[in-house]
């Protein structure tokens, strides 16, 4: 059973709890670190040299590295504190040192007023105890012009799918809060006042389904578990979600990524 969605509180030690042993697994992780959203979320920045980023649950700090060569200073943050340590280890050991890094929760971002010219949150947000207060906090530390600029999973519009992929996600990861549609991330950005610019979809390939489960130390049984559901699923949604089975287990399955741009007016 999926438990019920837990108390603000709870989502940060569940988030910390579960990503700090799984630290180097996220550095590592080929989904996170060659993920082809990184390159077009510079793309879509345009960056001209100048700029200080923060970039909001830096994880394995894949996307502040790919800031970095483009920009003044990224300012990597986390909730979780062996998570920094283990981008500061990557980051620096590619060489580069205009790169700072803070603790931080995402709904408290720790920058001034108007102090910032790009805000990067990379399949992040989906953790969030409160991603309306994390917007809010991005809107007031961006500068006149700035950029909010997500990639993560992204909800659906339909009620029978989403809650499909909200079961597994969830299931496979507790930490996981809700993944937002176009429409919410829309409204998020326009209370914050923030103008959406893009919304696109990040067609990415399916969770290989050993690695994604162990990446967070799923038990077998749990692992089992989730595969039996998984194949005893209506055919039309294994097929939506690309489930792909080999010997009675599933070996992929395959969950949906978007990326959304807001601008400060």
């Amino acid at each position: 059973m999926i438990p019920e969605t837990p108390t603000h509180a709870a989502i940060k030690s569940l988030v910390q709890a579960q990503f700090a042993p799984a630290a180097q697994a996220y550095v590592t992780s080929a989904t996170h670190a060659y993920g082809v959203d990184l390159a077009r979320l510079v793309a879509l920045a345009k960056p001209r040299g100048h700029e200080i980023v923060l970039d909001v649950a830096t994880g394995g700090g894949h996307t502040a590295l790919a800031f970095a060569p483009h920009v003044r200073l990224v300012v990597a943050s986390d909730l979780t504190f062996s998570m920094l340590q283990a981008a500061r280890q990557h980051i620096q050991a590619q060489g580069f040192q205009n790169v700072a890094y803070v603790r931080a929760e995402a709904e408290q971002l720790p920058c001034p007023p108007a102090s910032l010219d790009i805000i990067t949150c990379r399949v992040a947000a989906h953790h969030f105890a409160d991603v309306c207060a994390f917007v809010q906090s991005a809107a007031a530390a961006l500068r006149p012009g700035g950029q909010l600029l997500i990639s993560d999973h992204i909800g659906l519009d339909d009620p029978e799918q989403d809650a499909f992929m909200d079961r597994f996600e969830r299931w496979r990861d507790p930490s996981h809060v809700r993944a937002y549609t176009y429409a919410e991330w829309r409204d998020f950005c326009g209370a914050a006042g923030l103008q959406v610019e893009v919304c696109e979809d990040d067609p990415r390939e399916a969770y290989e389904f050993d690695s994604w489960t162990a990446r967070l130390r799923m038990s077998e049984a749990e692992r089992h578990a989730l595969s039996d559901w998984l194949l005893a699923a209506p055919a039309h949604l294994r097929e939506r979600f690309g489930v792909v089975a080999q010997d009675g287990r599933v070996v992929a399955v395959q969950g949906t990524f978007g990326i959304v741009v807001a601008r400060k007016g």
